[in-house]
């Protein structure tokens, strides 16, 4: 059997995930040693599952809005102003005024 390089694998591993066969399957029709691929697959399965931290960047949620405009306002007469851009805590508003 010929030796395949560690891209050739990658480039294989990626064929796989879109294929829709199972990695026995794929190897089989691929023509590659079932025990190997598996081996390779279980490597790149743990390079994925870190390259988002190692990446620097952060999963931003995209439900996450931020409004323009307060949902409540509390005016003490000093003066002092307190707003409320998200969800409000009965309790913390009760202990505010």
């Amino acid at each position: 059997m010929k030796k395949i390089s560690n891209d050739e694998y990658y480039k294989l591993f990626t064929k796989w995930q879109g294929s829709g066969l199972s990695k026995a399957a794929f190897a089989s029709e691929a023509g590659i040693s079932r025990v190997s691929f598996y081996y390779w697959c279980r490597k790149f399965e743990g390079q994925q599952d870190n390259s988002p931290f190692d990446s620097g960047f952060s999963l931003v949620n995209p439900e996450m809005v931020f409004q323009k405009e307060p949902i409540l306002k509390i005016n003490y007469p000093s003066g002092v102003s307190i707003e409320f851009f998200g969800k409000v805590d009965v309790e913390s508003i009760k202990k505010l005024v």
